[in-house]
């Protein structure tokens, strides 16, 4: 099978106008569609979640009015994620560090992680899978060639700044449950709602999905970035301490709830967390001003 030939931007262009039904042209278009990149935008912002949920957009301006939400969105919410990565593995660490007596990985292993007939292989499965990471980091981070350098075990702190929040999702779930319970209470999840700590994992990885969306510049105002789907227990606890009602965790607004919610259990100031809210708002109706009311209601639904 031959492989495709390369389409200029004129010719994606006039596939677009003849194809695609949208009306696009001149330079002003062609600069655009090209910083943005046919296949990363166009084919990115085509459609709702799955491609068979098609975006009947009729002007090139309708979907750069999308993408630049989309953008807005990323821009907003990339420095608080960053933010609370680094607060939760703080947080992490400081309380699983003080409940052991020691940042020694070894002693954490043996006092902090579950040793119960159910989780043992868990509890190996995470120190394969933290001694793994470390030595694929070696090459590349200064921390762990340092300690590895000079035969020194590496500190919880080091193993933190390495760790891919999958990584330390997978960790959590494996320390023993009072310990869980204990980091939860400073996530303000409560103990009523969190048999055992299950909720804490869960946290992370759904605060995961859309820090690594955000990190890629994948598309994300339509949720479909989020691979975590198992969010019941989370989505009553979430509805129960913030009051907010029908959170589906099926929406970007949902995550950035979660995420809010997060930031302010961890002291994050109040201010901070009302300005994301704000600019997000503002986004939303500079798109709204953008669009037709149909097009518009179909984008706002699908980020609610």
């Amino acid at each position: 099978m031959a492989a495709k030939n390369y389409a200029t931007y004129n010719s994606l262009m006039k596939h677009m106008r003849n194809n695609k039904h949208i009306r696009i042209g001149g330079s002003s278009d062609k600069s655009r569609l090209m910083r943005i990149g046919y296949y990363h935008g166009v084919k990115g912002y085509r459609f709702l979640t799955e491609a068979k949920n098609a975006i009947n957009y009729s002007s090139f301006d309708e979907m750069w009015a999308v993408i630049s939400f989309d953008e807005e969105l990323k821009s907003i919410l990339y420095q608080p994620i960053m933010q609370l990565e680094f607060a939760i593995k703080s947080y992490v660490c400081d309380h699983v560090v003080r409940f052991v007596g020691s940042s020694n990985f070894s002693d954490i292993f043996e006092n902090g992680l579950d040793n119960s007939s159910k989780t043992k292989s868990k509890k190996y499965k995470t120190r394969d899978t933290i001694y793994a990471a470390l030595t694929k980091r070696y090459n590349v981070s200064k921390i762990i060639s340092h300690y590895y350098n000079q035969d020194k075990p590496v500190p919880l702190w080091a193993i933190f700044e390495e760790l891919m929040l999958g990584d330390l999702s997978m960790l959590i779930e494996a320390l023993k449950p009072q310990l869980k319970l204990e980091i939860s209470e400073s996530f303000g999840i409560p103990k009523n709602m969190n048999t055992d700590g299950v909720l804490l994992p869960q946290v992370i990885l759904a605060i995961k999905d859309l820090r690594n969306a955000i990190a890629h510049n994948k598309v994300i105002f339509d949720g479909r970035y989020i691979e975590f789907k198992k969010r019941n227990a989370l989505k009553k606890m979430l509805q129960n301490q913030t009051n907010i009602p029908n959170i589906g965790f099926d929406c970007l607004i949902d995550d950035v709830t979660l995420i809010c919610f997060v930031m302010y259990n961890l002291g994050f100031p109040k201010s901070q967390l009302q300005k994301i809210e704000s600019l997000i708002e503002k986004g939303i109706l500079q798109l709204k001003e953008q669009l037709p009311n149909m097009l518009f209601q179909q984008i706002c639904c699908s980020s609610k």
